[in-house]
């Protein structure tokens, strides 16, 4: 196995072809992706915290509710 000491003349000798490393030009799709999973976890948090929201408003607590002991708080 060769040693590098210099990477930019290892890089760019004619025996070195193509890609220094697996996958280059994925990058951006991947940032896509990436983004889309994102956003798309956050509307479904979102949704989700909606309806506990609204399942917690129907059942009105009041203030002091929790001083009863009430177990489906």
């Amino acid at each position: 196995m060769a040693t590098v000491t210099n990477w930019i003349d290892h890089l760019s000798a004619a025996e070195v072809k193509g890609a220094i490393y697996p996958g280059v030009g994925t990058e951006g799709v991947l940032v896509i992706i990436l983004l889309v999973i994102w956003i798309g976890w956050h509307v479904i948090t979102s949704i989700s915290e909606d309806e506990i929201s609204a399942k917690l408003a129907r059942k009105r607590h009041g203030a002091n509710d929790h001083k009863s002991n009430i177990t489906d708080w």
